[in-house]
């Protein structure tokens, strides 16, 4: 690898290790600019958590914010906290969502490397009906800036059709890519990316990341195995989240992690009542990020339960006329009453003034859950 940039090896070996790296909010005042004690403040709740990393200027965080100015002060806002709190947890991935053209890219690229951001998550809407030669070339200019976080992105909320030779060739070309983030809502082309990495031999340096907020328990339970023309099995797996459900009710979703996690890493028999969990979570995140409308209200669904948490004043958006869509409010309600043991209200109400004060507290009080838990989670017997 001539020259190109790498993350410190304790983060590198984080990443590779599989982490949960949350998809970063934006905390917007009323009159729609930066709520800078909140935007800090969801930081804060982020690490106390236990989250593992932190994506900013992502899907999540609104795609406006990198041609509106707010690009530059987010990045810096978020590298600060994680640099302050960060401390009481050790390691963390900062990801810096990069966007646009290829000269907007590798500037916004520079920008996140100097600010001490690991690896940049490479977004290829831009590039919807380009040749792939050009959008491979595309994301090597951006790695000779910043190590790069591959995107796969849903088509529903501007991504493109990227097949198994485009993933193939992006993993042999691309020495620093560290990880990819596998977002398509899709089966099909979520394996079309495992394989690609199992057929290029590199499992261990590129560790995938699932993004399918529709399928997040399968996903880090699953071992993909391929055999090759020579008879060789390569098995590669989703060792860890970057994700957008993860920016909501965090601390319960960072101790489900956990567990499956464990699960996963030691080749222990599934418990069936991870699957069912497995569901209950699918079926939230369908009322919050608003499926029935094909995606229309995702960001005012996951700023509305933020809101209810006390962590946002409002569920406003960059767009004035962006909203929740006719009857995703009354879903919002009917997964808030079915999944009380999916939220961490408690959790947030007790510490929420403190962090808009700019206070790192929270920090030490994740459960370690266990399949009895979950037993108790999915038939409706667990404490709130």
């Amino acid at each position: 690898m001539v020259n190109l940039p790498m993350p410190p090896r304790e983060v590198y070996d984080l990443i590779r290790e599989g982490t949960a790296i949350v998809a970063h909010p934006l905390a917007l005042t009323e009159d729609r600019r930066i709520d800078e004690a909140r935007q800090r403040a969801l930081t804060m709740y982020y690490l106390a958590s236990g989250a593992g990393g932190v994506a900013i200027g992502v899907h999540t965080t609104q795609f406006e914010v990198h041609d509106n100015g707010m690009y530059e002060p987010l990045l810096r806002m978020t590298s600060e906290v994680i640099d302050e709190c960060g401390r009481k947890v050790g390691r963390v991935v900062k990801v810096a969502g990069i966007v646009g053209g290829t000269r907007q890219a590798v500037e916004e690229a520079k920008l996140a490397y100097k600010l001490g951001y690991h690896a940049g998550l490479v977004s290829l809407h831009r590039f919807i009906g380009e040749p792939q030669d050009k959008i491979v070339e595309h994301v090597k200019a951006v790695a000779r800036e910043i190590p790069v976080f591959g995107f796969y992105l849903q088509p529903a909320v501007g991504g493109l059709r990227l097949g198994y030779s485009f993933w193939r060739r992006l993993v042999e070309e691309v020495e620093n890519l560290v990880a990819i983030k596998i977002a398509p809502f899709n089966r099909y082309a979520t394996i079309d990316v495992a394989r690609a990495v199992a057929d290029a031999g590199r499992a261990g340096e590129v560790a995938l990341y699932t993004g399918n907020d529709d399928n997040i328990i399968i996903d880090l339970l699953t071992r993909f195995s391929f055999t090759a023309s020579n008879g060789e099995v390569r098995e590669v797996r989703i060792v860890g989240g970057l994700l957008g459900h993860w920016a909501f009710w965090t601390k319960r979703s960072m101790e489900i992690f956990r567990l499956v996690k464990s699960i996963a890493d030691s080749r222990r028999q599934i418990p069936p009542e991870l699957l069912t969990l497995g569901a209950q979570v699918t079926d939230a995140n369908g009322a919050v990020f608003d499926v029935v409308n094909n995606f229309r209200g995702v960001i005012p669904g996951i700023n509305e339960v933020l809101r209810r948490s006390g962590l946002l004043r409002g569920r406003w958006t960059l767009n004035p006329g962006e909203d929740l869509s006719p009857g995703q409010l009354e879903e919002i309600n009917r997964v808030y009453a079915s999944y009380p043991h999916l939220r961490d209200d408690e959790f947030t109400s007790k510490y929420v003034d403190e962090w808009v004060r700019g206070e790192c507290v929270g920090f030490g009080e994740l459960r370690e859950l266990t399949i009895d838990d979950v037993r108790l989670m999915v038939g409706g017997g667990y404490g709130h």
